[in-house]
């Protein structure tokens, strides 16, 4: 196969837009992401960050900053968490660290054998939980011999 200058990409214009502000808000937060991550670091709140931000011309509100960044913190953990997975060999991994993705807790959840059913239908489910409910339970019964 020959390749002609034709088959071949010209990607300097895309380089040189990689600088340039986002269209975006979640785009330019995203743009901003590792020195706003440097500053939670360094121990920065999110007001003082949020502040900053808008001084220097990512005009965004609190509360949307707010949820950019805690996505944004979850992509990264999960990242860290698939890395983690990933890491260790096939068949070695210990049994409680995350799954590195949901297709892999289905294929988990299928390898493991079904638990056989103790009890009888829906109400056997309601009794169960009712008896698993943690908190203040109040009892229109009560039994004399259990009081003080």
């Amino acid at each position: 196969m020959d390749h002609n200058a034709k088959d071949k990409l010209d990607l300097t214009r895309l380089r040189a837009r990689k600088g340039e502000k986002p269209r975006t808000k979640a785009g330019q937060v995203r743009q901003a992401w590792p020195d706003i991550k440097a500053l939670f670091d360094a121990g920065h709140s999110l007001k003082d960050i949020w502040i900053w931000l808008n001084e220097i011309g990512i005009e965004i509100g609190y509360a949307r900053l707010s949820h950019y960044t805690g996505q944004l913190k979850r992509r990264d953990q999960a990242a860290a968490r698939a890395e983690k997975v990933s890491a260790v060999p096939d068949g070695v991994g210990d049994a409680r660290l995350p799954l590195a993705s949901a297709g892999e807790a289905a294929r988990e959840i299928r390898s493991q054998p079904e638990s056989v059913p103790t009890s009888d239908g829906p109400r056997a489910n309601i009794r169960e939980r009712e008896e698993r409910r943690s908190g203040f339970q109040y009892n229109s019964e009560p039994d004399i011999k259990k009081l003080i």
